[in-house]
């Protein structure tokens, strides 16, 4: 079969939801000369699970504020609307795996919040990379993950035999076993949702860390030229994911195997300066824990 029809029939099987209500109501509030914020707190209390999870992500160490935030008032105030958004946006990361099993998503929801939490980290330390395009491309990098969790009964099989074969890439395990990876329809997904161009191509490309990424690398060494939003969330992605997954023998996977130093060669890390990083995130998560 030919394989874009392949992926066509897995897409329509499967279905995209569509973006959730809150989350059109807040873009169109944003989108105003003069936001009405009594209306968008109104909105986003009215959510009782998005509300305390929206309290507790301001509040992790990640954010650094001084003052602990009580209030979805207070957030607003505090972060802006654009900042809260995308955190909401995340939030509502939780609605599409409505039929999973509650106790196989719960540690991929944490995952996928500690992602986004580490890649904003890591972008606030680099120059020329927007911390909240980086923030939620590490939310929704593995949303694909949660969607077949909650469609594919028997894509859970298939996640713990990729987790056993870490001399393979994840996607290549999925795509021999269905036809498509978490990656292509997470992509898919990110478009549905409006997220633009770059986080939905870097979230369809995050396991490809061959010629899509040294391509850009070598202008950049040759050229001079700014970074790219795309390259650049694939690559930061990659050293996020490591940088959490630290002492659990990430680095032996075939994913830091085949991007690793592309990723640290993309930002001029030396390896003095990404360990320090990598030290740095494991003491924030630490105390989130």
């Amino acid at each position: 079969m030919d394989a874009d029809l392949e992926l066509q029939r897995a897409i329509l099987d499967i279905g995209i939801p569509p973006r959730p209500e809150i989350l059109a109501h807040l873009e169109a509030e944003a989108k105003k000369e003069s936001p009405d914020y009594r209306q968008i707190e109104k909105l986003i209390s009215a959510d009782v699970g998005i509300s305390a999870a929206l309290i507790k992500t301001i509040n992790s160490p990640f954010y650094g504020l001084r003052t602990k935030v009580s209030s979805i008032h207070q957030a607003i105030s505090l972060l802006g609307m654009s900042s809260v958004t995308r955190v909401v946006t995340g939030m509502a990361l939780r609605t599409i795996a409505s039929g999973a099993n509650l106790a196989d998503i719960e540690g991929h929801l944490e995952a996928s919040a500690q992602m986004a939490l580490v890649t904003g980290y890591i972008a606030r330390k680099l120059s020329g990379v927007d911390c909240e395009q980086a923030f939620t491309f590490g939310l929704f990098q593995n949303c694909g993950t949660l969607l077949l969790m909650a469609r594919r009964p028997g894509y859970k099989k298939i996640l713990e035999l990729a987790h056993r074969s870490p001399e393979k890439l994840i996607t290549h395990t999925e795509i021999d076993h269905m036809g498509i990876s978490h990656a292509s329809i997470g992509s898919l997904m990110a478009k549905e949702w409006g997220l633009g161009e770059s986080i939905t191509e870097a979230i369809w490309y995050h396991h490809d860390y061959g010629e899509f990424v040294e391509q850009h690398i070598k202008k950049l060494s040759t050229e001079k030229l700014n970074l790219d939003e795309t390259q650049a969330l694939i690559a930061l992605g990659l050293l996020a994911e490591r940088a959490i997954y630290w002492n659990s023998g990430f680095e032996q996977t075939a994913e830091w195997q085949a991007g690793g130093q592309i990723a640290l060669d993309y930002f001029g890390f030396t390896p003095g300066a990404y360990q320090e990083i990598v030290e740095n995130v494991q003491g924030l998560l630490g105390q989130t824990c």
